[in-house]
Formats: C-alpha cells, sequence, structure tokens
C-alpha cells in the first residue's frame, strides 16, 4: 500500500472497510452487527478511520443521536487501493494452487470468519 501511496490498513480497519462502500452509510451498531464485533470494538475503529479522513459521520435519521458513518474520497481511494492488493494476491495464490485449491482455501476462510 506504501507503493501506491497510501499508508497500510490495519485488521481493525479493514472490518470497517469491509462493509462501507461509496453508496453505503452505517450506523456503529450495524458496522459492529455486520463484523460480528462489540461495538466499543467498532467505535475505536471508527474513531481511528474518523481522525485519519477515511471516514465522516453525520446525523442519521430517526433517533438523536443516530449518527451514520460513510467512507470520505480518501477513504475509497484506500478500500480500492487494499482490495486491489487483495485481488492481486488471490490471482498469484490461484496460479500457485490452481483454481480446486484455492476455491477449497476461500470456502475454508469463509466458514472460519464467516464475516
Amino acid at each position: 500500500m506504501k507503493a501506491a501511496g497510501v499508508d497500510p490498513i490495519t485488521p481493525a480497519h479493514a472490518t470497517v472497510l469491509a462493509h462501507l462502500d461509496r453508496e453505503t452509510s452505517l450506523s456503529v451498531a450495524e458496522l459492529a452487527r455486520r463484523a460480528g464485533v462489540t461495538r466499543q470494538t467498532m467505535h475505536r475503529a471508527v474513531t481511528q478511520l474518523l481522525s485519519e479522513g477515511l471516514l465522516t459521520s453525520a446525523p442519521g435519521p430517526g433517533f438523536p443521536r443516530s449518527t451514520l458513518i460513510s467512507l470520505t474520497d480518501a477513504g475509497c481511494r484506500r478500500r480500492d487501493i487494499a482490495l486491489g492488493i487483495l485481488h492481486e494476491l488471490e490471482q498469484v495464490l490461484g496460479s500457485q494452487l490452481g483454481p480446486a485449491a484455492l476455491a477449497e482455501l476461500r470456502n475454508s476462510l469463509t466458514r472460519a470468519w464467516p464475516q
């Protein structure tokens, strides 16, 4: 990621970025539910990403304390770069393992970490 001119993301940050895209805004509670972590854990990761300028928060509809979290342009860029790197790694693994072994690996990882 440094070669692309952006800081690397941590596993905690990846859990946030994995559930947001350009069109999706979610509450911290919903992000936590989707990621399978506590709200406190998600809140820490969101707070870090907000301070880095990768996320923005805005009042949500309904409850007065409700806020929706969304990606900034910088957050979209960092997410897109990370997804590109993951795609490249998957291509390398696929060429070394073959399609059947890669599919088996993907299924095993999905069972271990379904989120």
